[in-house]
């Protein structure tokens, strides 16, 4: 069985057409790369950088990417002339170590805003190991932006069906999953009821914490309901050579991310939410927090603070919180004891067959035919390794 890729072949097509990202990206690297010199590719997709960097005269390019889309660059390599000068690592960058190390690094792992996933921790460990003293890391810098924001009125679904349904039943023990968690957005200057204010700047070149924590006061500059704080990014990728997926700039693969407000405060023009937002990375994934208090013009609390997060969108009960406390002592289950012993038998050096009808024989109950037993030990295998 094999894991599903991030993104479809389709969807890093769509990032190829994403303007003015692309064409941005590739006079940066147009202007990083010297005769013969050295780039990694980090995150590198099917190649698309790996391809320009050699079309632009870079002598050799290491693509890292672990993700099976990569392979695609073979074929792509070779139609295009490039295949002596281009190298595939499989792996995540943290698992790779060079001969010697990159004159130019490039990379676009963002999200709807500039922390996703290991984006920060990657390009932290990229600069310190792989990047030759004095080469060039693109992208350079990101100044991530906030603002007050509301939904054209069609729009506006984060109360349904929790508050209100075609059924006239009572779901509004539904409604705090839907207000607490991040939402995608394509919005545009019209839907803005505040001037921006910048949150961070992500500079690449120096950041070492993944960890966001910022407050600002937005002020509203018309009268009406808040949906959310709408957060995006303004990212420079090497020297004037800027592109946003700000509301007014071209719609962009990223959109934007909206941390919806709890009942959708109405506010007067004047009137100020003071908010406190932290992104806190645990394990794969952010983890969104915004606190928020409504305040008069002269900075007076009109009504209590209020605490969101994403966590608070998760399905989480006590035995689930339980379960990952450090006094739990678990339990070995019948899937633990079958992955237990699959691993056990990769660790022999055995092809999957022969793992499947040792399996088999071992578990006739949970694998009772050959093809139930080679399926769990790809899966198992596939589980914990790049295959």
């Amino acid at each position: 069985m094999f894991r599903p890729a991030r993104y479809s072949v389709v969807d890093y097509g769509q990032m190829i057409e994403c303007e003015p990202r692309m064409g941005v990206y590739a006079e940066a690297l147009r202007g990083a790369i010297t005769p013969g010199c050295t780039v990694i590719d980090l995150g590198a997709g099917f190649g698309m950088f790996s391809l320009l960097a050699c079309k632009y005269g870079a002598g050799k390019v290491i693509a890292i990417e672990p993700d099976p889309c990569i392979d695609l660059l073979i074929p792509m390599a070779e139609a295009n002339g490039f295949a002596d000068r281009i190298t595939i690592v499989r792996d995540i960058s943290l698992n790779y170590t060079p001969d010697t190390r990159a004159d130019v690094i490039v990379s676009d792992c963002r999200g709807t805003v500039s922390l996703y996933e290991h984006h920060v921790n990657t390009l932290t460990d990229a600069r310190n190991r792989l990047l030759a003293p004095g080469g060039t890391l693109l992208p350079m810098r990101d100044t991530m932006r906030i603002a007050l924001a509301q939904y054209d009125y069609a729009d506006r679904k984060l109360h349904r069906p929790w508050l209100a349904n075609n059924f006239g039943l009572d779901l509004a023990a539904g409604y705090r999953f839907s207000v607490n968690e991040e939402k995608k957005a394509y919005l545009k200057p019209h839907n803005l009821m505040s001037a921006p204010q910048d949150l961070a700047v992500i500079d690449y070149r120096t950041i070492t914490d993944p960890t966001l924590e910022a407050s600002v006061e937005l002020v509203a500059e018309r009268p009406g309901e808040v949906d959310g704080l709408l957060i995006w990014f303004d990212a420079e990728i090497a020297p004037g050579l800027k592109y946003s997926n700000a509301p007014g700039e071209p719609e962009l693969v990223y959109g934007q991310m909206l941390l919806p407000l709890t009942g959708a405060p109405c506010l007067r023009a004047g009137e100020r939410i003071a908010v406190r937002v932290r992104g806190s990375l645990v394990e794969n994934d952010y983890v969104w927090t915004w606190d928020w208090q409504v305040t008069d013009a002269a900075g007076t609390p009109q009504d209590d603070r209020v605490r969101q997060s994403t966590f608070l969108a998760q399905a989480v009960t006590p035995r689930t919180l339980a379960n990952v406390s450090n006094r739990h002592v678990p339990d070995l289950d019948p899937r633990m004891v079958l992955d237990r012993d699959c691993l056990a038998l990769v660790g022999e050096g055995r092809t999957l067959d022969a793992i499947a009808r040792t399996m088999q024989e071992r578990h006739p109950q949970q694998l009772p035919t050959y093809k139930s037993a080679l399926d769990h030990a790809a899966t198992c295998v596939g589980r914990y390794g790049n295959q």
